[in-house]
């Protein structure tokens, strides 16, 4: 009898366990991995907004690329809309590649994201990919190319794209 009751509470006690795995992982899949950045027009200027986003990419630079631009480029929820976020960052903006090398990332984006704008819309759109793809510890620096050439002047005004962006040389909250 004994024995019986030992393996009723093993196998109790092993289930328990299962539960408490498929809980954890259920709940960790659904926490926020990145954080992209919307902008938010204050009637005077315009700010950047982090908002956490679920990616889970694969474990590659280009894949967490990918789905870093592909949250930009889709925009905020319904409800965050409604409280007056929005993206710059044109639809249809694709990554054609993305390398990291020694905190480098260097991401080569299509066409798309050179259309339509205005100066504030521009900029705005480099400062949301700036800060969004800056947010891993191992990326210090980005550099972004059009279709495999670097990107250097940006828009019908001419906003001067800078080589090589460094997160810590800018500000934490940029307004335009």
């Amino acid at each position: 009898m004994r024995t019986v009751v030992l393996r009723v509470v093993a196998l109790a006690l092993l289930l328990l366990l299962a539960l408490v795995g498929v809980i954890t992982w259920r709940t960790l899949s659904r926490l926020p991995d990145m954080l992209v950045y919307f902008a938010r027009d204050t009637g005077s200027a315009f700010r950047l907004e982090a908002v956490p986003r679920v990616a889970r990419a694969g474990g590659g630079v280009e894949e967490r690329v990918r789905a870093q631009l592909a949250a930009l480029a889709s925009g905020p929820t319904d409800a965050e809309a409604g409280t007056g976020l929005a993206t710059l960052v044109p639809e249809g903006t694709r990554v054609l590649g993305a390398t990291l090398d020694d905190g480098l990332l260097t991401v080569d984006l299509s066409r798309e994201f050179t259309a339509g704008g205005g100066t504030a819309s521009m900029m705005g759109r480099l400062y949301q990919v700036y800060y969004t793809l800056t947010q891993p510890a191992d990326v210090d620096a980005v550099s972004l190319r059009v279709e495999g050439r670097p990107l250097t002047v940006l828009g019908g005004e001419g906003i001067v794209v800078d080589p090589v962006w460094v997160r810590a040389g800018q500000p934490e909250a940029p307004a335009w």
